[in-house]
C-alpha cells in the first residue's frame, strides 16, 4: 500500500501540538504525501467524507475509536509525561508507536508495544542576519506549568545585578508582579516578533521539569542560542555540554507514563552564574554548536521517518 494521503490527529494548544503539527505537515509535504489536520475530539469531523486517508497520526494520544475507520494505518507520536496510565488500553486501536525521544522509546516497548525510534525536529526560527546577544537571557514559558518558571523567577529577585531576564508568559500563567530585572510580555504577540526575540537573546533558559519533545530547546538551538536545561531524559538527547548547559535533577517522581525531574536553586542559580562569566567566545561556540546539531538532527529526522513510513507499506 502506497501512501497518498494523511491525516494529522491532534488538538491545537497554541503551543507544543501545534509545533508537532506543523513539523509533520513539513515531513509529509517533502514526502509528497497530502495532508489534512483535524481536532480528533470535534464530533462532527468523524463523519465528514473529506476525513480519510492511507496513514492517520495521531498526535500525544489516541483519538476516539470512531477514528479507526478513517485511515488503513494508525501511528502514534506520543508524549509520555501526558499519557495517562489510564489510557493504556488504547494503545490496542494503534498500528505502531513512533518515538520522539530514546526515553519514550523505553518507555512505550516496556508496554509491549510496537515502537519505532523516529526522532523529531522543530521549527527552524534561525534569522541568519541577526547575531545573537550572549548577554541577554530569555525564558519561553508560553503556557506551560512545567517550565520552572517560578523557580527562575525567584533567583532573578535574588540577584537584582542580574542581566534583564525576557519573559514571555500566556497571561493566564503569568504573574500579577515580576523583579525589576525581569521584562514580562504577557500578552499576544505577532510570530514574527517572538522570531525576532528568539534571535536576538543568545541565552535561552529551558530548565524543565519534563518535556514529551521540547520545541522552545530545540528552536533556541536553530537559533545558535545557548540553551541551558535540566540533565534529564529526553532534554539532555537535545542538549549536551558541547552544545549548551545542563543542570543536574535532585529529586525525580512519576508523571503519567513520564517523569518530572525537580532541580535545587542552587543548582540553577551556579549554571546561571557560569553563564554569566562564561567568555564570549565560548558561549559562541556553543552556539555555534547547538545549530549544526540542528541541521544534522533535522536530516536524520526526516530519514528515519521516511523509512518508518515505507517499512509499513507494501
Amino acid at each position: 500500500m502506497s501512501v497518498s494521503k494523511a491525516i494529522i490527529l491532534g488538538k491545537r494548544n497554541g503551543v507544543g501540538l501545534d509545533r508537532d503539527a506543523a513539523v509533520l505537515s513539513a515531513v509529509f509535504t517533502l514526502e509528497r504525501i497530502e495532508t489534512e489536520s483535524a481536532k480528533p475530539r470535534n464530533l462532527v469531523a468523524p463523519f465528514s467524507p473529506r476525513y480519510n486517508g492511507d496513514i492517520a497520526v495521531h498526535l500525544e494520544r489516541v483519538s476516539p475509536s470512531w477514528w479507526r475507520r478513517k485511515a488503513t494505518r494508525h501511528i502514534l507520536i506520543p508524549n509520555q509525561e501526558r499519557f495517562p496510565r489510564r489510557l493504556i488500553g488504547t494503545l490496542d486501536r494503534i498500528d505502531e508507536v513512533w518515538c520522539k525521544s530514546r526515553h519514550a522509546e523505553e518507555v512505550f516497548r516496556n508496554l509491549g508495544k510496537k515502537v519505532k525510534y523516529i526522532g523529531f525536529s522543530s521549527l527552524d526560527r534561525e534569522i541568519p542576519s541577526t547575531n545573537p546577544d550572549y548577554d541577554r537571557f530569555f525564558h519561553l514559558a508560553g503556557s506551560s506549568t512545567m517550565k520552572n518558571t517560578k523557580l527562575l523567577l525567584s533567583l532573578w529577585e535574588k540577584h537584582p545585578e542580574w542581566p534583564t531576564l525576557t519573559l514571555i508568559q500566556h497571561p493566564s500563567n503569568a504573574p500579577e508582579k515580576v523583579p525589576a530585572n525581569v521584562n514580562l510580555v504577557a500578552k499576544y504577540m505577532d510570530d514574527q516578533v517572538l522570531k525576532s526575540m528568539q534571535n536576538e537573546h543568545g541565552i535561552h533558559l529551558c530548565p524543565s521539569l519534563s518535556e514529551g519533545w521540547g520545541h522552545y530547546l530545540v528552536e533556541g538551538m536553530s537559533c545558535r542560542a545557548v540553551v541551558l536545561t535540566t540533565d534529564a531524559p529526553p532534554m539532555n538527547e537535545i542538549v549536551d555540554s558541547r552544545r549548551g548547559l545542563l543542570v543536574p535533577f535532585s529529586e525525580s517522581e512519576k508523571r503519567h507514563l513520564g517523569t518530572v525531574y525537580r532541580t535545587t536553586p542552587e543548582n540553577l542559580e551556579r549554571a546561571i552564574k557560569n553563564l554569566l562569566v562564561m567568555p564570549q567566545s565560548e558561549k559562541r561556540e556553543l552556539g555555534d554548536s547547538a545549530r549544526e546539531w540542528f541541521v544534522h538532527n533535522e536530516a536524520e529526522f526526516y530519514s528515519r521517518f521516511h523509512e518508518a513510513l515505507i517499512s509499513g507499506t507494501s
